[in-house]
Parts: C-alpha cells; structure tokens; sequence
C-alpha cells in the first residue's frame, strides 16, 4: 500500500503545540522550552490511512522548528 501524501495543511499549530489532524500525532512543548517535550503518536501505525510515522514526525519537526524561530517572542522565558 501506498503511502498517503502528508501536507503542510494537514497540521495545526499554536503556542500549545503542533498536531497532525488526520492522525492526531503531536507534540507538546514543555513550559519554558519549546525544544522538549512530549510527543504523542496517534493513530500513526495503526489500521487506516497509511501515513509514514518517520516523515510525519519529520515534517512536524521542521514545522515546529519553523513556528518556534518565526515567533521567538511567544516562548520567551517569564
């Protein structure tokens, strides 16, 4: 099987954290470090629409990496 084309709209992302909506993998930053935190698979790997788990964690990396750098001012320590 094929594997389904992951898109850069098929994410959501907010101060909160990034989630890849048809599969619902995230992840969760700590408080104070936007670099740690907790990542949550999903239903990647499960039956269904075959995402790759490396290239969606990959991609939502490099999205968050992204958000993080554009937007240094919402993860400034308090």
């Amino acid at each position: 099987m094929a594997n389904v084309l992951i898109r850069r709209d098929q994410f959501n992302i907010t101060p909160q954290g990034i989630i890849h909506k048809p599969t619902d993998a995230a992840f969760t930053p700590q408080p104070g470090n936007p670099h740690c935190g907790t990542t949550r698979l999903g239903q990647l790997g499960n039956h269904g629409e075959d995402y790759n788990r490396e290239e969606v964690e990959r991609i939502m990396r490099e999205l968050w990496t992204q958000y993080v750098a554009a937007n240094p001012e919402l993860f400034k320590a308090s």
